[in-house]
């Protein structure tokens, strides 16, 4: 059962533009991406996210972007081909994505996704206004079967 700000999430990174979050018996990140993130700092956290997604088995992100201004285009390509090849080997099954009521930073994230679209992916993503409907869509069942996490 996953309850944001519960003591079940330890912090993987915090940094001044970006702290990720980690829920172990969920399999589940938290990432809140905060304000006009340097270039190289960006790229750090990304591949450090993409890594610990990895060597942590994740299965579920909710990526909060609705406080981060929208990345360079360069920083965008550079996001969606290192994420890609990384996150294609991943047990990802859902990623929502919060974004602001900014349509720059909408279509930012947008042409990340469809760049990366080149190399599948193993999971579903979602963009979002509200972060409880990200939440909402994260945890739903996914079939009858599924093993989606539960919030409260």
């Amino acid at each position: 059962m996953i309850v944001l700000n519960a003591p079940n999430f330890t912090v993987a990174l915090q940094q001044e533009y970006v702290t990720i979050r980690h829920c172990a018996e969920e399999n589940f990140i938290w990432n809140e991406w905060r304000g006009a993130i340097p270039s190289q700092q960006l790229r750090e956290a990304m591949f450090f996210s993409c890594e610990f997604i990895i060597a942590h088995n994740i299965e579920f992100i909710l990526a909060d972007f609705s406080k981060m201004n929208a990345p360079a285009f360069e920083d965008q390509v550079w996001i969606a081909n290192r994420s890609a090849a990384i996150l294609q080997h991943s047990k990802l099954k859902r990623v929502a994505n919060v974004l602001a009521m900014d349509i720059f930073e909408q279509l930012a994230i947008e042409s990340i996704y469809e760049m990366a679209s080149e190399i599948p992916l193993p999971c579903q993503y979602r963009d979002f206004i509200s972060e409880q409907d990200a939440l909402e869509w994260l945890v739903a069942p996914q079939h009858a079967h599924s093993e989606a996490p539960e919030i409260v």
